[in-house]
């Protein structure tokens, strides 16, 4: 039977819609990370990919082979989860799924590069993950000011995160000090989680529709700012990407139920942290690695499933320490 969650209820369980958009947010991932970015980078151009990317990612602005719309949806859904929670269950699922994810990752990572193999731990991987540690952060240090005023509690948090954006941009033009241009970054995609929370905080009637839009669009101004204060971010159009993620989360919030029920959903959406971080670091070398010797289709599709693999063992072994 799906699962069903009244709004107030949203923070502690997981929406059917959520974990459609979760879903998908990862196979989109996949996607973009092994068989968009790994041929470009090595010289193995496939035409469906290719046109795919010139007609669809370039001009929509969804993303160079839709990763950051994988990203955005799977940060939007990131801060419908813990808009909701107590202060100490949000640490508490930080430390229990986050912190074990990014540190196995790191330490297999490691192994594969000594042994001749080429993870990926490019700031697209690594940067989302420090936003979320960010946000949560910010969360927990403003959850008395929600308790009493929610809408000034989020408009705090995106002038903290227009504030970082900033300082992030001077440090870029200035030749500042690099953690202050990299806390920029991160900080830039501090909005795409804002208005996660947004969106549950009006589900669950805390919100008002008409705070719920204003704090929107100010979510959407300062991604507008962050992709100006950032010129690696140039021509990717990522506000425009943000706002198509956003449309995209709102309409299958309220609906996915009959979707969020099958199987492949529920395997997708139960380990998206794990697929997220080893995707990316087993996929991503595994297929390097085959390479060489098989044909490139199956190079691909094996790395897909020892990164499956690989995120299967990581969730069983933190729902056995649970």
């Amino acid at each position: 039977m799906a699962e069903t969650a009244t709004p107030v209820e949203a923070g502690g369980t997981t929406l059917p819609g959520v974990r459609v958009v979760t879903a998908a947010a990862v196979c989109l991932l996949a996607y973009s990370y092994l068989f968009g970015l790994w041929p470009s980078r090595h010289g193995y151009p496939a035409d469906a990919i290719v046109a795919v990317r010139s007609w669809v990612n370039q001009p929509t602005g969804l993303g160079e082979d839709f990763g950051f719309l994988g990203t955005a949806l799977l940060l939007m859904a990131a801060g419908h989860a813990i808009a909701g929670v107590d202060r100490w269950s949000v640490a508490a699922r930080l430390l229990r799924r986050v912190v074990p994810a990014v540190v196995c990752a790191v330490a297999v990572g490691a192994l594969l590069l000594l042994a001749g193999a080429e993870p990926l731990t490019d700031a697209a991987v690594t940067t989302p993950v420090a936003a979320v540690v960010l946000a949560v952060l910010l969360v927990v240090g403003l959850r008395p000011l929600e308790r009493s005023a929610p809408w000034v509690a989020v408009l705090v948090q995106l002038e903290i995160i227009c504030v970082l954006v900033m300082v992030g941009g001077w440090a870029t033009d200035a030749g500042g000090p690099d953690v202050l241009r990299l806390l920029g970054l991160v900080a830039g995609l501090g909005p795409l989680i804002a208005l996660g929370q947004v969106a549950w905080l009006v589900r669950a009637g805390r919100l008002t529709a008409a705070h719920g839009v204003g704090l929107g669009f100010v979510a959407v101004a300062l991604l507008v700012v962050a992709d100006r204060m950032a010129p690696e971010l140039a021509g990717y159009w990522h506000p425009l990407g943000g706002v198509l993620a956003l449309l995209v989360f709102l309409i299958a919030l309220p609906r996915g139920a009959a979707i969020a029920a099958t199987r492949p959903v529920r395997w997708l959406s139960s380990r998206a942290v794990p697929l997220y971080v080893f995707i990316p670091v087993v996929g991503y070398a595994v297929t390097g690695v085959l390479a060489q010797g098989v044909p490139l289709v199956l190079a691909l599709l094996v790395g897909t499933l020892c990164a499956g693999a690989a995120a299967e063992g990581l969730h069983r072994g933190l729902e056995k320490v649970a």
